[in-house]
């Protein structure tokens, strides 16, 4: 398969193992080298586009070759579809290119999807907050288990998508992650959470974030979110009121928050929402609604 060529076919590798590159102005660039049972060329065949990247094999090997009607097929089968969905989104994901933003006070930040490979970068910048900073995002001040951890970066891009803030396309460290996941059996509404590190807050960021978050959540469907906060959460409670989120009581100490997820996505210039609605498109519509369509 070669980068920039009409896909008219997918491969199921069962024997040997590939090298997946993609040309770049200082020459190729490996991004993975893949196994039996990996699948490549499926993004081209969804999309109706050309590859985006070029797979070579590394020695002898055998493939199996199927074109569009076998594709369909493979995703009419229980638990193959799903499967093809949540790896499609997240190679799309992968290929997003960070969107750089500048913060009212002139810092500048970039903006990608978290993906399941940012864990220990995120695990580590979880274990790096205080007690109380995780008292306010996860009700507790104990660190997240790696059941939570799999959890929050078990993201599909569909049904559950996050952003993450850097300093730097580079950084191993975020400042802040804004995420919703699609309520059970409701195909409207999402539960949002979001998180900016400390050192790091009163910049803007959770506007910024908020915003980002009710663009992605759009071009998925969703028109409502719903999140769970502490009452003593000042700083997030006015992100929210910014949208014009309503709030209510819930129990002792915690407030229900419900807002509009194109009031959310308000929030940002229209400038910046093009620019995240085009990074979103085809991760979000490309890889589900394509997908879904094929049930």
């Amino acid at each position: 398969m070669h980068e920039g060529e009409a896909g008219s076919f997918f491969a199921l590798l069962v024997r040997g193992s590939v090298t997946v590159s993609r040309a770049t102005p200082t020459g190729p660039e490996t991004l993975a080298v893949a196994g039996p049972g990996s699948i490549g060329g499926e993004l081209a065949l969804l999309r109706d586009q050309v590859r985006t990247a070029t797979v070579t094999a590394r020695g002898a090997g055998v493939a199996l070759i199927g074109d569009a009607d076998d594709l369909d097929f493979l995703l009419g089968l229980d638990g193959v579809h799903d499967r093809i969905r949540d790896l499609a989104s997240t190679r799309l994901a992968q290929d997003v290119r960070p969107v750089s933003i500048a913060l009212a006070d002139g810092t500048e930040v970039v903006l990608r999807p978290l993906l399941p490979s940012d864990r220990a970068a995120y695990t580590a910048t979880l274990d790096e907050q205080s007690d109380d900073w995780r008292r306010r995002r996860f009700f507790t001040a104990t660190k997240p288990s790696a059941r939570i951890i799999d959890h929050l970066l078990d993201i599909d891009f569909v049904d559950h998508f996050a952003w993450v803030a850097l300093e730097h396309e580079a950084a191993d460290r975020g400042l802040g992650v804004a995420r919703y996941i699609r309520v059970a059996d409701t195909a409207d509404t999402a539960e949002i959470a979001m998180a900016v590190t400390e050192g790091h807050q009163g910049r803007g960021l959770g506007s910024l974030l908020l915003g980002a978050i009710g663009v992605a959540a759009t071009e998925a469907g969703i028109h409502r979110f719903v999140a769970t906060v502490q009452a003593d959460n000042v700083p997030m409670r006015a992100v929210f009121a910014k949208a014009g989120a309503t709030t209510a009581f819930s129990e002792p100490g915690v407030i229900d928050v419900d807002l509009d997820t194109v009031a959310a996505a308000g929030l940002l210039e229209p400038g910046l929402r093009a620019e995240l609605h085009a990074a979103t498109h085809d991760i979000v519509t490309a890889a589900g609604l394509a997908l879904t369509a094929s049930d």
